[in-house]
């Protein structure tokens, strides 16, 4: 049983749980610290989670299955398929929780249900060829990791506090970076199997110099908003019990940003598989940084 976990990412899967529901929840505050907890739709909300969830799980079963060679070269310590599940037990599972995932969404509604069938499809195609072709591929996962938090805001009926397609497109860049940094880490394998991913092509040296590009892009993004909210806050703010808004803005200039200028000095010290695994990391913890701070964002 527990190969058949292992393989949905648990991790992941529990991650993008924990992201919709605090959006949710943080797009319904009232204030501070009060949730308006009938301002989440039910079930939709539910729906939209559990759909988000099915197809991403499916999405990873695929990408294992056509990665089976690469993995063999990249992470031989954590290959599931062929050694705890057979490739025709994986293709069952993958189909299952794919239908099970789109019932889910046309369920929640027509809009959502058409978005996971979309969702599905490109995950299929990212697996089977984008996967390799390099800033198309990474463009895609990254753009997927922004629209989970995006499609939340379906589950709620106003949105009170929260700000999705800010979130939506910092996700989107933070993955872009993380996807250059698995590429590089992942090369000696993607080499063997004849992709064309953007470290191969043009080496570890150019990838690390755009990885930094965009996270400078994120800094100037994340010191901007903070400033605006600055401004705005000491505008509508009427007495000093209001002054807890202005921990939102700081706390994306104090909290952030030093994580991001923390990952542009590793990239720029990378020189092997080993310094990008924890480049890799770092990432995945300032997303979840990242996902913490919308709960001091104020309405």
């Amino acid at each position: 049983m527990r190969p058949y976990l292992a393989i949905l990412r648990p991790n992941n899967i529990l991650l993008t749980l924990f992201t919709q529901g605090v959006f949710m929840i943080a797009a319904s505050r009232t204030s501070y610290f009060n949730v308006d907890w009938s301002n989440i739709v039910w079930p939709e909300s539910v729906l939209i989670i559990l759909t988000c969830c099915l197809t991403a799980a499916g999405g990873y079963i695929i990408n294992d299955l056509f990665d089976v060679e690469t993995d063999h070269i990249n992470r031989p310590n954590k290959r599931i398929l062929k050694r705890d599940i057979s490739h025709k037990a994986a293709i069952v599972y993958y189909i299952v929780l794919t239908v099970l995932g789109q019932i889910c969404g046309y369920y929640a509604g027509l809009g959502i249900g058409l978005f996971s069938s979309a969702i599905a499809i490109l995950l299929y195609f990212y697996s089977s060829d984008l996967k390799a072709m390099g800033l198309p591929g990474n463009s895609l996962i990254a753009f997927m990791s922004g629209s989970v938090i995006y499609i939340a805001s379906r589950g709620i009926h106003e949105i009170h506090s929260a700000y999705f397609a800010e979130y939506a497109f910092l996700a989107f860049l933070l993955t872009m970076a993380r996807e250059l940094v698995k590429d590089a880490e992942d090369i000696e394998g993607d080499k063997e199997q004849g992709c064309e991913t953007f470290p191969i092509v043009h080496g570890t040296r150019k990838t690390n110099i755009l990885s930094n590009v965009i996270l400078a892009l994120i800094i100037i993004f994340l010191v901007t908003s903070a400033y605006l909210l600055s401004i705005q806050t000491l505008l509508n703010v009427k007495s000093p019990i209001e002054s807890h808004k202005f921990i939102f803005p700081a706390f994306l200039v104090l909290g952030l940003v030093p994580m991001i200028f923390k990952s542009m000095w590793m990239i720029g010290k990378a020189q092997n598989k080993r310094d990008y695994k924890k480049i890799s990391k770092w990432l995945k913890l300032t997303m979840l940084v990242g996902l913490i701070s919308v709960l001091f964002s104020a309405p």
